[in-house]
């Protein structure tokens, strides 16, 4: 017989949005104070401890953070962060891998993984100015005016 992980995800999570978007690929949703305790779930009770990669976006009234783990299935748990206080647990003690996932949505994004390690520059030179983050959707990139017929010079 099958194992049935639609149905051991929604009994895992009860709070939690959960749904299965294909054959082997299933979605959750929970708040960030849930976000270590659904990754110990995962972890302990489905044996799923591959986290493949963090995803961060810029809803433009929220940010939201997209961990994608693999096993046998693939399970992507989301959480929805508040743009104001652009916080979340950092995954960097319950998981292997993460550390570097969070620290490159840090330098990108803005979102401060709490209980982080190692939170230096991942991906932006050292001298990056603080506080900019080139993925938000609010960021401006400076650029001068364009002479096409100008050729760079190298």
């Amino acid at each position: 017989m099958k194992f049935d992980y639609e149905k051991e995800l929604r009994t895992l999570f009860p709070n939690g949005e959960t749904r299965k978007t294909s054959e082997r690929r299933y979605w959750i949703n929970v708040p960030p104070g849930e976000l270590q305790d659904a990754v110990r779930t995962l972890r302990d009770k489905l044996g799923i401890v591959h986290l493949s990669t963090i995803v961060g976006e810029d809803l433009r009234d929220a940010f939201m953070n997209s961990y994608i783990f693999s096993g046998e299935v693939v399970v992507t748990i989301s959480v929805r962060i508040d743009r104001d206080k652009a916080e979340v647990p950092s995954l960097a003690p319950v998981i292997d891998g993460a550390m570097v996932y969070e620290r490159e949505i840090h330098d990108l994004l803005g979102i401060v993984p709490v209980g982080h390690p190692d939170l230096r520059r991942q991906i932006l030179p050292e001298d990056w100015p603080e506080g900019v983050y080139p993925l938000r959707k609010d960021y401006v990139v400076a650029q001068g005016p364009v002479d096409p017929d100008k050729k760079e010079e190298a």
